[in-house]
């Protein structure tokens, strides 16, 4: 397979890496030669890995699903068999060819392609549409802040959340408001989950193999979902990282399943933060003794009830950083010995700086407010702005149709 284009120079690939086309996986392609015709004849998916079998597409995708299943190519759950038909649709929303490699995914190194980001987009459930946020998410996994290598081989049950900013978020229909971490939208849902399957697939990291996390966490089927921006009272996530209102924008992030914050009594500002400080305040997260980014998904009404009491955004995250932390004796019990430059006064913050609370707003009515402990040091969240190949940002999904019509 030629490697016509590589986003990630810096990455090195393997060239015994599988590189199969949706065609060689379906035994649909006119033009493949007679040695490799006479091999998927005898039930071979594949020239690099001899333990692969053929999968014929046919109407029993129930059977599709569970042969894909046995080969510990799905996150367990029933996919939707891709096919040549599908995946062309996906193709429509790219301006890459299909075998341009996005980039190199560890621990497996395997080459993320644009064809092996729509086959397992398919797989997922997605719609073609989503096309264009799931090959910026892979993107973003590959970025060295983000240590994926480490992500994906941990016994820390750490998951990926994908935050999406920005118009395209909801041109797609991304869910921001009631529900957005949960089950009932087709974005949120499918998106995460085909991150998840190229991790699988392409990475790699299957739970027991490559993925060592001692328990996994259900955040690892799908962490999708949207912020509200309409509803916060400060600018979003995309603004404060230095993008335009109107740049859509991914945000991947290393972090635990988000833990409720309950409060319906506070009326003010320090009040209802210290709620949120005391819940977060947690021995045994990897923060306690490693400090790093932290997750805070705040609700409308909470956030309301902070911005009325004159809090700008950078306040609150400040008084987060400051006000979140633990006793040394108890901060001390990770499996990475504590850094002294972390205690103050008897103390560790679990946090850096205020530039580790990752802080935004979702959520639909009701005085909640939900935190995700991050991956300590070893990774910090990575926000990649949604552009055509030749970096112009993206106005509409359609977009890229455009530019396919210019081919």
């Amino acid at each position: 397979m030629g490697n016509k284009h590589i986003t990630n120079k810096n990455v090195k690939i393997n060239e015994n890496t599988c590189g199969c086309f949706i065609d060689d996986l379906i035994g649909e392609n006119p033009e493949m030669d007679k040695n490799r015709k006479k091999e998927l004849k005898n039930n071979r998916l594949c020239s690099s890995y001899e333990n692969d079998l053929e999968v014929y597409v046919d109407s029993d995708t129930e059977k599709v699903s569970y042969d894909f299943y046995m080969r510990k190519l799905t996150d367990g759950l029933p996919i939707i068999p891709p096919t040549k038909e599908k995946l062309l649709k996906f193709l429509h929303y790219t301006d890459y060819n299909p075998d341009d490699v996005i980039t190199i995914l560890p621990p497996k190194q395997g080459k993320a392609t644009v064809e092996k980001i729509a086959i397992n987009s398919i797989m997922a459930g997605c719609i073609p549409a989503f096309m264009p946020v799931i090959q910026h998410a892979v993107q973003a996994l590959s970025q060295d802040q983000f240590n994926l290598p480490g992500v994906n081989a941990t016994t820390h049950p750490v998951a990926i959340s994908v935050i999406i900013n920005g118009p395209i978020s909801r041109e797609i229909a991304v869910n921001s408001g009631v529900g957005c971490l949960g089950p009932g939208n087709i974005a949120n849902a499918t998106i995460g989950r085909a991150l998840r399957l190229c991790l699988i697939n392409i990475a790699g990291a299957v739970p027991g193999i490559s993925d060592h996390a001692t328990m996994g966490s259900p955040a690892k089927y799908s962490f999708c979902f949207g912020e509200a921006e309409n509803e916060s009272p400060w600018e979003p996530l995309n603004v404060e990282r230095g993008f335009k209102t109107e740049t859509s924008t991914i945000t991947v992030m290393a972090a635990e399943a988000p833990h409720n914050v309950n409060d319906h009594r506070s009326k003010t500002a320090e009040d209802l933060l210290n709620t949120i400080v005391n819940t977060a305040s947690v021995a045994g997260c990897n923060n306690s003794h490693v400090p790093g980014e932290i997750l805070i998904i705040m609700g409308p009404e909470h956030a309301q009830t902070v911005a009325d009491n004159d809090w700008e955004k950078e306040d609150v995250k400040r008084y987060i950083h400051e006000n979140t932390f633990l006793p040394v004796e108890l901060a001390d019990r990770g499996g990475r010995k504590l850094d002294n430059q972390w205690i103050i006064d008897s103390n560790v913050r679990i946090t850096r700086s205020p530039e580790d609370v990752v802080l935004l707003v979702a959520g639909g009515p009701g005085r909640h407010t939900m935190i995700a402990h991050g991956f300590g040091t070893s990774s910090e969240s990575v926000t990649l702005p949604l552009t055509l190949k030749d970096g112009t940002p993206l106005q509409s999904v359609q977009d890229y149709k455009n530019q396919n019509n210019k081919k």
